[in-house]
């Protein structure tokens, strides 16, 4: 986390710091800066820098001694013609990921995992284009862009592809005592996926929402700023250093459910899209119900609502 956020601002701040390391005479730093800025860009294959990256931002058992990741089956599995397991599959899948919480966790468990080495993770393209961060994320995993253009980009050349759909606002909706996620009005990864002929499948990181405790209220005002977006969200995670997650019970427990599978449809109609819609969600609430109890505890489990805003 804390390597996360600091390659992040730095990557904000990086022009500022070209510009003083040149002003002041230090032209080691404005080398550094320059040659990391210009290997974010370049093309290169992954390698053993890439290896040890990886391996740094993978999920520390010593400090959630529950972290997991389940593939319910193999459509839950990304398409890979050479893979035996997915054989049988003749489409790539779109991976849903949810919730946002405050600073995707679940995601980054996914992201650095062996098994989706083939999947391209579409980041804020704030974040992808900010070059600090676009190296990071180029060395831990295969990272893209969540603009409609790139997203388009990337499938039609029928690569799996993984997004968040929940946003901004998902992560503003965070609470520590609800499970939530923000669907309702977001239908357009179902279109693209109808269009470019995608499988959908839902995945929920449970315990996510209590990696931070998050301000609740307000959503109205708060909403509407994710909208021009600003991120809207006030947290505060463990007590020794608020930056990083809580110890929950839960830990960390990330469940792929079985794909959706939609049929080719070049030119849906709104109605079209509001089905498969319909159907996504259904998708997205039996993974809840089917695994609550796994990642809760059988009487907590019972108790568990997933709210669809």
């Amino acid at each position: 986390m804390i390597i996360f956020v600091t390659v992040w601002i730095s990557s904000l701040v990086s022009p500022a710091l070209l510009y003083l390391s040149i002003h002041h005479q230090n032209y080691y730093l404005a080398a550094a800066i320059i040659f990391a800025t210009t290997c974010a860009y370049l093309p290169w294959e992954k390698g053993t820098v890439s290896k040890y990256a990886t391996a740094v931002i993978r999920c520390n058992p010593l400090y959630y001694k529950n972290c997991t990741s389940l593939f319910q089956t193999a459509s839950s599995l990304p398409y890979e013609p050479e893979n035996p397991r997915t054989k049988n599959k003749t489409k790539p899948n779109f991976y849903a990921v949810h919730p946002h919480g405050a600073f995707c966790l679940g995601w980054s468990i996914l992201f650095s995992s062996p098994k989706m080495t083939s999947v391209r993770f579409c980041f804020s393209p704030a974040l992808y284009m900010s070059p600090f961060f676009r190296l990071w994320s180029r060395l831990c995993g295969n990272p893209g862009r969540a603009d409609k253009p790139s997203m388009v980009k990337y499938m039609k050349r029928k690569e799996n592809v993984a997004l968040p759909p929940g946003g901004f606002e998902e992560a503003t909706l965070t609470s520590e005592h609800h499970d939530r996620v923000y669907i309702k009005k977001r239908v357009g990864f179902v279109k693209l996926a109808l269009q470019y002929g995608y499988d959908i499948v839902p995945v929920y990181c449970f315990g996510e929402n209590a990696t931070y405790s998050n301000v609740q209220g307000a959503w109205k005002l708060r909403l509407k700023m994710n909208s021009f977006g600003i991120p809207a969200i006030l947290t505060f995670g463990a007590w020794f250093l608020p930056l990083l997650p809580k110890r929950s019970k839960y830990g960390l427990y990330v469940v792929c459910g079985d794909a959706l599978k939609l049929p080719t449809i070049e030119n849906p109609t709104r109605e079209e899209v509001k089905v498969w819609h319909d159907k996504y969600m259904a998708a997205l609430v039996k993974v809840f119900e089917d695994h609550k109890c796994d990642a809760y505890g059988e009487e907590e489990g019972k108790t568990k609502k997933l709210e669809l805003w």
